[in-house]
């Protein structure tokens, strides 16, 4: 319990200083989307240089499970979406429940439901992912979204790179994008301890009457 209060603690302090800093913005300088980020549409069929892979919430893009490592080898496979180091992806269906970040891993294809936008400059594509992060972005995105068949929606492409968002100037982007790393990366090795204390516990409880 007291590791899990570390990690509710550390999501509240990136929380907050999320918070703050969006709320400090008057000096920043306003530009759409569409000057950072662009459409990245190419379809492909999975192959080695190329996995396929899953989009998640709150995780962004990771590998699928073991039975689809080697899909790509099956004939009359479909094409998937390609998408690369840093790029922007958002689920349109799955907005308020994390369905939308930067891709962290690599090379990959997801599935075509998902839109992906390459960056013209990484480090404002991490921000921009960062931003996402924040309900009033979030907010800024829905305005767009459209039904297009039962029990999906979507938000076109070109009215979410139309959104105007704040991005600072590049050393202070540099420094704010190291502090969230920093954050996250604390939390992973709080996070990895917790995993550990919970695999000892069921190895424990297991063993215990043996």
């Amino acid at each position: 319990k007291l590791q899990q209060r570390k990690l509710d603690q550390l999501k509240l302090v990136h929380k907050g200083l999320l918070h703050q800093l969006l709320k400090h913005n008057a000096t920043w300088k306003e530009v759409k989307i569409k000057e950072i980020l662009n459409v990245r549409n190419k379809q492909i069929f999975p192959n080695e240089s190329y996995p396929l892979m899953s989009f998640v919430q709150n995780k962004g893009v990771i590998p699928k499970g073991k039975r689809y490592n080697r899909d790509f080898l099956v004939k009359g496979s479909k094409k998937y979406k390609m998408t690369e180091i840093g790029d922007f992806i958002y689920s349109s269906n799955n907005l308020e429940t994390g369905s939308i970040g930067i891709n962290k891993t690599g090379k990959a294809v997801i599935s075509p439901v998902y839109s992906i936008f390459s960056s013209k400059n990484h480090d404002e594509s991490q921000f921009i992912g960062l931003l996402a992060e924040d309900n009033a972005f979030i907010y800024k995105m829905l305005k767009y979204r459209q039904g297009v068949v039962y029990g999906q929606w979507k938000i076109p492409e070109k009215d979410f790179l139309n959104i105007q968002i704040k991005i600072p100037n590049l050393k202070t982007r540099e420094r704010i994008l190291a502090l969230f790393t920093n954050l996250d990366n604390l939390f992973n090795q709080e996070k990895g301890k917790l995993n550990y204390l919970k695999r000892v516990k069921k190895f424990l409880l297991q063993n215990m009457f043996i």
